[in-house]
C-alpha cells in the first residue's frame, strides 16, 4: 500500500504514518519542510516495519513550491499506484489574518488550495480504489464555541468538508472520499501560535485533562481511526462523509445554499491555480 501523507513531521500525521508502517504499509511518501526533519522522520517509521519511506520536502504555504513537488514528482516515474492521499497539514490563525508571500490567506493556502492542486497533480496517479481524506475540524461549525476558548478563529472554513463531500457525491467507481475531525488535541503542534499562559496550558494542564475534556482526544487515538478509515476497516458510507475521532459518521454543518457554495470554491480554486501555473514555471 503506497500512501502519501502532508503533516507527518508531528502530532496527528506522525501517528498515523506509525500507525500504518505497523499494520505494513510498503511504501509511505510522507513531504516535510526541510530534509533534516525528513531524516529523523524516515529512520522512525522505517524503524516500524515500512518497507520504503520517502520524505521529499515541500513547502504547502508557496504554491510554486507545491507545483514543483507535483512536477518532481511525477517526472520520477511514479506509477499510478497511489492506494491513499491524506491530506492532513494545516493551520490555524490565533492572532488575526496572515498571508503567505503569494498574497493568499494563509489558512485557506496551506488548508486548501495547496492540497487542491495536489489532488489535482496527482489525481490520475489514484489506484481505482484509492481512498482519499481530509482533516477538518468542529471548529468550522459556529455552534461549536469551545475552539474559541483557546484562541483559534473557528467557523470561517469549511473547504476540506466540501470537497470530500464533492469528490465523494460525484465518484462513480470505487475510489472512496472522506473528511475526519480529530478532536481537540491538547499538546500538538495546533496551537503554535499562542503564547504565554494559553500555550503552557495547552502543552502541560489539558493533555492530562483529556479524558474528561468533551470533545478531546489524543493524536494516537485519533491517528488509529484515521488509519482504520484509510485501510477500509470503517465503512465510507456514503461516500465523502465526515467521521469524528471515534470513527462515528458525523453531520457537519452545512449552508443551505451548500451546492452554490461547492460550485464556486471549485470554480474559484481552479482559477487561482491555473492563474499560479504560469509564475511556477519561470
Amino acid at each position: 500500500m503506497t500512501i502519501l501523507i502532508t503533516g507527518a513531521s508531528g502530532g496527528l500525521g506522525r501517528e498515523v504514518a506509525r500507525g500504518l508502517a505497523r499494520a505494513g504499509s510498503a511504501h509511505l511518501i510522507l513531504p516535510v519542510r526541510d530534509a533534516h526533519s525528513g531524516d529523523a522522520l524516515r529512520s522512525e517509521i522505517e524503524s516500524l516495519g515500512c518497507e520504503k519511506v520517502s520524505t521529499p520536502v515541500l513547502e504547502l504555504a508557496s504554491l510554486s513550491n507545491v507545483m514543483t513537488f507535483i512536477e518532481d514528482f511525477r517526472a520520477r516515474g511514479q506509477p499510478a499506484g497511489l492506494q491513499g492521499l491524506l491530506f492532513n497539514a494545516g493551520r490555524q490563525s490565533a492572532h488575526g489574518l496572515t498571508f503567505t508571500a503569494d498574497g493568499f490567506e494563509s489558512t485557506f493556502a496551506v488548508n486548501h488550495l495547496a492540497h487542491h492542486a495536489l489532488f489535482r497533480g496527482l489525481q490520475d496517479r489514484l489506484t481505482p480504489t484509492a481512498t482519499v481524506g481530509w482533516t477538518s475540524s468542529g471548529t468550522h461549525d459556529p455552534n461549536q464555541r469551545a475552539a474559541r476558548a483557546f484562541g483559534f478563529r473557528g467557523a470561517q472554513y469549511q473547504c476540506n468538508i466540501l470537497m470530500a463531500r464533492h469528490f465523494g457525491g460525484s465518484e462513480s467507481g470505487g475510489r472512496r472520499f472522506f473528511a475526519f475531525d480529530p478532536g481537540l488535541m491538547p499538546g500538538t503542534g495546533l496551537a503554535r501560535e499562542q503564547h504565554g499562559i494559553a500555550l503552557a496550558a495547552w502543552n502541560y494542564v489539558l493533555p492530562a485533562l483529556i479524558p474528561v475534556l468533551p470533545g478531546a482526544s489524543s493524536a494516537k487515538r485519533s491517528g488509529e481511526t484515521y488509519c482504520k478509515l484509510l485501510q477500509g476497516r470503517i465503512a465510507i458510507e456514503p461516500n465523502g462523509s465526515y467521521f469524528d475521532y471515534t470513527g462515528r459518521r458525523i453531520a457537519p454543518y452545512i449552508p443551505d445554499n451548500v451546492q452554490s457554495v461547492i460550485d464556486e470554491l471549485i470554480r474559484t480554486s481552479e482559477e487561482l491555480l491555473t492563474r499560479e501555473r504560469p509564475r511556477a514555471a519561470v
